[in-house]
């Protein structure tokens, strides 16, 4: 992972600075808040859905620039991190540790953990207004209001939140197809968003949006999936329910091909050169190999 990581690493430092550049100065009032966000901003995330984004978008626009879909690159790092410290929370997810450090929570208390994470929400939004602000080119306003209306309702409750609900609610009805219904919404969702929404601001068809859509998908649910087979181990010890709990390891391993040649068979129906997108989105599902 790191060698691919480190071709990408002139994006992620983009993707950071960005991220940098919205921490401005603070009275000592909200400082505990503020440390609290770029704790977990800065505790060793990839990047993937930034990475995704401005990947679609480059498919899409046919070039190397990205400055455009970078503020909505960002936004969408800020609601994944702020997912990240409600999810681990104890009346959620209960977790000690996340990437190999103590949690929001058992850093900075719960209160603290919650703002934070409110914090982040919101300053996704203050993002993309602040951006959006500055245009003047009525097709430019309606792409980015387009984006930005996909992106959250992507991180609502007909998606990501929803998939946490059933992650909390139905831990004991808890069967393949709930879990896998899931993991569509709690994870596939906001690939989705980072995918489309990068390619609606790169000016993609309703045709190229929907391909883009059953693409991301198939690389959100099969990148939980092998997470789940990743992780099994700590997920085992936690009593944490996963796909592995009702289909075997090797059925899960297809499960991942097949969605895989699914995703790069709706890259290849694109009129554009999506092979940076299919690369690292191979990259995703064969990780830990």
């Amino acid at each position: 992972m790191d060698n691919i990581m480190s071709y990408y690493s002139d994006l992620i430092e983009s993707i950071d600075n960005y991220i940098y550049k919205n921490f401005t100065a603070v009275d000592e009032y909200q400082k505990k808040v503020y440390e609290s966000m770029t704790y977990s901003l800065f505790s060793g995330g990839k990047r993937i859905r930034p990475i995704l984004s401005i990947l679609a978008y480059k498919t899409i626009k046919n070039s190397d620039e990205y400055e455009e879909v970078l503020p909505f690159a960002v936004a969408i790092e800020l609601i994944h991190t702020y997912s990240l410290i409600h999810d681990d929370l104890p009346a959620m997810d209960d977790d000690d540790f996340r990437r190999g450090k103590p949690t929001n929570h058992k850093v900075y208390s719960e209160a603290i953990a919650i703002l934070a994470g409110d914090g982040l929400l919101n300053m996704a939004a203050e993002v993309l207004a602040k951006e959006m602000d500055s245009y003047e080119d009525l097709e430019k306003i309606k792409r980015a209001i387009k984006a930005m209306k996909y992106i959250f309702t992507a991180s609502g409750v007909h998606d990501m939140i929803g998939g946490q609900v059933i992650d909390v609610e139905y831990n004991d009805e808890m069967n393949y197809d709930i879990c896998e219904s899931m993991y569509k919404l709690k994870t596939a969702a906001l690939i989705r968003a980072s995918v489309v929404s990068g390619a609606i601001i790169a000016g993609a068809t309703e045709e190229e949006i929907a391909t883009l859509e059953e693409f991301s998908n198939c690389i959100g649910i099969a990148y939980q999936m092998k997470d789940d087979i990743l992780d099994s181990e700590i997920d085992k010890e936690k009593e944490k329910n996963t796909i592995l709990q009702f289909s075997s390891k090797e059925e899960i391993l297809e499960k991942i091909q097949q969605l895989t040649e699914r995703a790069n068979n709706e890259l290849e129906s694109l009129e554009h050169d999506a092979e940076e997108l299919k690369i690292f989105s191979d990259f995703l599902m064969n990780r830990g190999i």
